[in-house]
């Protein structure tokens, strides 16, 4: 009996597999499948967190405020001049005692001139030329066109050191200032740390606090103090200036009405031979 059915399910295997192929040929008769449901959508990616900005530490220093620069000192007139130069305009020298004056275009080396010709003559440069005067009684009689200009750079040199003492001055309220400046960063971050702290009940903590609060007024006056020094210091030299740029104006004018006064002299010395050309 089991070797019957063994056969009886070997040929139904047989036999199904046989109309497998038609079967699958064969239309379905209106039978529909529903589609494929649609894939879920993809879930939104979850934004980042916001970046914690950085804390700065209270232990930081803020850069203490920088004192004014002072102020230069003024140049020298633009008439005067102790460089060598190579300038081929018309230029004058005359050195009689202890007065020397420079007048015309490019740079004389003064030191050379001295060095060469003592402590008494008239050197021009003319035409492309060198010229000497040694003539005593020629020399001082140049020197007497050259006076009003003379006097005035006396009176701008002294004017200019003026001005270079209002700006030590001015140098030293400034390093004041940043000494000060620098105290009161200190007393920031002393404060800033014991604003961390709320034990407003122990007696030394408090009295610290107020002792800080003292001294940060205390310093802010002596701030203040020194800005109004400033800004005095700081009128005077704005005057100074004023009166330097008037007097450089009146140099300005005398400098052309000498080198007016000076044209036919030196046509004049050159003519007679008192004016020695330089080898």
């Amino acid at each position: 009996m089991k070797l019957i059915r063994v056969v009886a399910v070997l040929a139904a295997v047989a036999f199904s597999l046989a109309l497998y192929p038609a079967i699958q040929a064969l239309p379905y008769f209106g039978l529909a499948f529903p589609p494929a449901p649609p894939a879920p959508p993809t879930p939104p990616v979850p934004p980042s967190p916001p970046a914690i900005p950085a804390v700065a530490s209270i232990d930081v220093v803020p850069e203490p405020p920088q004192p004014p620069e002072p102020p230069q000192p003024p140049a020298a007139p633009s008439w005067w001049s102790d460089d060598d130069g190579d300038g081929d305009g018309d230029k004058y020298v005359v050195s009689v005692g202890d007065m020397t004056v420079v007048n015309g275009d490019g740079d004389t080396n003064l030191e050379h001139l001295h060095h060469a010709y003592g402590r008494e003559f008239f050197w021009f440069h003319h035409d492309g030329q060198s010229y000497i005067v040694r003539d005593a009684a020629k020399v001082r009689e140049l020197a007497e066109l050259y006076r009003p200009q003379s006097d005035l750079g006396r009176e701008q040199g002294a004017l200019g050191r003026q001005q270079g003492a209002l700006g030590r001055k001015q140098g030293d309220l400034g390093r004041r200032q940043g000494a000060l400046g620098r105290e009161q960063a200190r007393l920031g971050i002393e404060q800033a740390r014991l604003s961390f702290r709320f034990d407003d009940d122990d007696p030394t903590f408090v009295a610290r606090r107020r002792e800080l609060e003292r001294r940060e007024r205390e310093l802010s006056r002596k701030q203040d103090a020194l800005a109004k020094e400033q800004d005095a210091l700081g009128r005077e030299q704005e005057k100074l200036g004023e009166q330097q740029s008037r007097l450089g104006d009146r140099q300005t004018a005398l400098s052309r009405e000498l080198e007016r006064k000076l044209r036919p002299e030196i046509e004049e010395l050159i003519r007679k031979g008192i004016a020695e050309r330089v080898r």
